[in-house]
């Protein structure tokens, strides 16, 4: 109680923070080491922060942030089409990332999401976008197109043509020739 009130002034505006941060902030206040990870504890068990991985915090409950446990990241597939409005379809966060971290499906901050590793050469063809409330890597729609690919995962031909329609022709192709991938998106009829 003592470093409270203190502490949510210096990092409720935070959509992030570490516990180093944490740590160093209370223990210029006086506090122990050992204090801070149970202050740290007890706020996340009370829910005014949640924990987004291990020595990650936050102080808003976005699913938007749990990318950040495993970075470096990107959100792709079809939650990058639902991020960049090109389709209409509900997704669960697809999370893209160079980690060693099992693929699969995973609950971070309560939220399902979906991992999906990427080689290091294929990391790239993202940018950032103001996504609720957060600017956060989002593949492009070349890149999310050519990552379907690469995943082998069929897209029907709406979705298709909405990727198609929205990218760079030539950025695909160039995309496509970087990772070695033979077939090559067809223009939809």
């Amino acid at each position: 109680m003592k470093y409270e009130t203190a502490f949510k002034n210096a990092f409720s505006t935070m959509q992030l923070f570490a516990a180093g941060d944490a740590r160093r902030f209370l223990t210029r206040m006086g506090a122990s080491t050992g204090y801070v990870r149970l202050f740290l504890h007890n706020m996340a068990a009370r829910k005014e922060i949640f924990r987004i991985s291990s020595g990650y915090y936050s102080f808003t409950d976005n699913e938007a942030l749990a990318g950040f446990a495993f970075r470096p990241f990107y959100y792709g597939l079809g939650y990058a089409l639902t991020i960049r409005g090109l389709w209409t379809q509900q997704s669960n966060p697809v999370i893209v990332t160079t980690t060693k971290t099992e693929p699969g499906i995973r609950s971070v901050m309560g939220h399902r999401v979906v991992v999906k590793r990427i080689n290091v050469r294929a990391f790239f063809g993202f940018d950032y976008v103001k996504y609720s409330g957060l600017f956060v890597p989002v593949s492009t729609p070349e890149k999310t197109l050519i990552d379907f690919l690469y995943y082998k995962i069929h897209l029907d031909k709406e979705t298709r043509s909405a990727i198609w329609k929205s990218a760079d022709k030539k950025k695909i192709g160039k995309y496509a020739r970087m990772l070695g991938i033979k077939a090559r998106p067809r223009t939809p009829h």
